[in-house]
């Protein structure tokens, strides 16, 4: 085949397509409660964690080759654990669907596929010349370079199927002129005008009744219907440094002080043992005014002379030790260059192997008895979750874990979940405590929100006899001139489309509607909107120039199926990822 793409080298093209790079570097074991022997699972095909580990490690030299500068601290590590976890959901979830589609690629599909080459080709400085694509140039290395030959059919034999799925997929849809036409329309459909705003908001309060409140109740029930719930009782066990943990840190910071205060290079020290993002930097923090830093440290840091170094201070972050480089006035205002060296107080490892002990000291008495018994025996508290729906994405009090969402609507009351590491190092230990079908909240639970949705109605009605009102008063000519007299605002509303949003009054497509029936000069009769009342005098109209439209028809056809495509494409792989049975075991692995 290589040959054959030689023979045809004055066709040769990379194509752009989907290029799956999985790169991260492994994270550390977080959990002593891994029973499940997987990453996770992808539409039925498991990730196991040397596999998985195998494109983290890659990644790692990656992203070090790319950002030989950077540092990866725990938040680019997340990071790239989650975007390589994406990519290899969305390459599995391609594969099956090029498998499912039987798409296959020849070898005359390859030759093809490389007649015109791609931007990320043409405009590489060694295939330039004059700042132009030279195809000479690009045949050439082709020629000459086997590596790259062997490469470039490699990368479109990988390349081409994604492409030719993502077609595929495309293909699917097809905008009509009469669609194109009306957002032409939508678009071009202009108006200025000045909006008379009776406002409801500035309606001093409302009385409501209980009767109000029960009334709106009975007759928008459905708004307070609820899919079915779950409910967990849990403890949580939080991880902190013991007093020897904060004994060892002090210790250490008193022997780093002693080694700056008889002379030590302070920078050099800051970067050899500060654990702050300022450590490369020898531990400068730069120039900062009053109010940047935590108060205990601004207090510290102000006080010095220049070249002065301060006894250690604890903060919520840890314990510094301050030297002061610089003082300035900027602007009038006091500033300061500082560097510092920071000792943070974190639980040791021996700290966690009790905390673990105590954990499982909890869990085995949960399982002999329940976790409220257990929890008081051992002086634990126990709280309990709102209601938890299988589609939602965070637990009240615990934070996300799709884990333990399905663990709640798996099993039945009383069911005692195993310890569950959490990234902080804290513990939770949860027993599901509460199952209800579909229901409808009661009432004294929504009371407060019918309350704030009869107040506004009534506002709202308020509003509507305030713009009633101020039509019979006065003559429209005068409308404009009197109405802030009144107290009500005047908004000035710009470019009004059918969809426009404006400040003040929000989005109401009642009022745009109003306000593009008219023309220039013309004022509205009173809009009742969907939040509140207006008048409005239309400024200026502007209608859509058809002509034009004829004209650049072609165009937008091809601007509106673009768009349609990938809008499409995005649509139809959130529903491939919906559709597929996805389980995500990697905080049992990784921190």
């Amino acid at each position: 085949m290589l040959e054959g793409l030689r023979k045809h080298a004055s066709w040769i093209v990379i194509v752009i397509a989907a290029v799956f790079i999985l790169s991260m570097a492994i994270g550390g074991i977080s959990s002593i409660f891994i029973k499940k022997p997987f990453v996770g699972s992808i539409a039925g095909e498991k990730i196991y964690p040397n596999d998985f580990s195998e494109y983290l490690q890659n990644a790692y030299a990656g992203y070090a080759q790319e950002n030989p500068d950077k540092e990866i601290d725990e938040q680019t590590a997340k990071q790239l654990n989650d975007q390589t976890w994406n990519q290899l959901v969305q390459q599995m979830l391609f594969d099956k669907e090029v498998k499912k589609r039987r798409i296959k690629i020849t070898d005359d599909d390859v030759i093809e596929g490389l007649k015109n080459p791609p931007e990320d080709i043409t405009s590489i400085p060694q295939f330039q010349t004059d700042e132009e694509f030279d195809y000479s140039k690009y045949e050439t290395l082709l020629m000459e370079n086997p590596e790259f030959a062997n490469w470039l059919e490699s990368r479109i034999r990988g390349t081409l199927p994604y492409q030719r799925l993502y077609d595929d997929v495309k293909s699917e849809v097809t905008v009509t002129i009469e669609e194109v036409e009306q957002q032409y329309i939508d678009d071009n459909n202009l108006a200025d005008a000045d909006v008379i705003f009776f406002n409801p908001n500035k309606i001093k309060d409302v009385e409501v009744t209980d009767e109000d409140l029960q009334q709106y109740y009975d007759e928008n029930k459905e708004e307070y219907k609820k899919d079915p719930a779950r409910k967990l009782k849990y403890v949580a066990i939080d991880l902190e440094p013991s007093e020897a943990d904060k004994q060892i840190v002090k210790t250490k910071v008193d022997s780093i002080y002693n080694l700056a205060v008889s002379g030590e290079d302070f920078a050099e020290l800051a970067r050899n043992y500060s654990e702050g993002p300022s450590a490369p930097q020898g531990g400068d923090l730069g120039y900062f005014t009053r109010g940047r830093m935590v108060p205990v440290f601004e207090e510290a840091a102000f006080q010095l002379s220049i070249n002065e170094i301060s006894e250690p201070v604890q903060s919520r972050f840890g314990w510094h030790i301050i030297k002061l480089i610089d003082k300035r006035t900027k602007d009038g205002a006091e500033e300061i260059q500082a560097s510092h060296i920071l000792l943070k107080e974190e639980a040791s490892e021996a700290t966690k192997g009790n905390l673990l002990v105590l954990v499982n000291d909890l869990y085995e008495n949960a399982k002999n008895t329940n976790l409220e018994k257990a929890a008081e025996d051992l002086a634990y508290e126990v709280k309990e979750t709102t209601e938890i729906y299988e589609s939602s994405q965070y637990i009240g009090g615990i934070g996300k874990n799709e884990e333990l969402i399905k663990f709640a609507f798996s099993n039945k009351v009383g069911k005692l979940s195993e310890p569950i590491l959490k990234d902080d190092g804290n513990y939770i230990l949860c027993e599901v405590s509460f199952i209800i079908g579909e229901h409808y909240q009661e009432f004294e639970d929504v009371r407060s929100r019918i309350e704030n949705s009869v107040k506004k109605e009534k506002k709202k009605d308020i509003s509507q006899t305030n713009a009633l009102e101020f039509t019979n008063k006065y003559n429209t000519t005068e409308y404009i001139k009197n109405a802030e007299s009144e107290g009500y605002e005047v908004v000035e509303a710009l470019n009004v489309k059918i969809n426009n949003t404006f400040k003040i009054i929000g989005k109401d497509e009642t009022l745009n509607e109003a306000i593009l029936a008219k023309e220039a000069g013309e004022y509205t009769d009173i809009i009742n909107g969907d939040r509140a009342s207006y008048i409005a005098f239309v400024k200026v109209r502007t209608q859509p120039d058809m002509d034009k439209f004829e004209k650049e028809r072609e165009k937008l056809m091809e601007e509106a199926q673009t768009k349609a495509e990938n809008e499409h494409l995005n649509e139809w792989f959130e529903k491939l990822k919906e559709d597929a049975e996805i389980i995500d075991n990697r905080s049992d692995y990784y921190n």
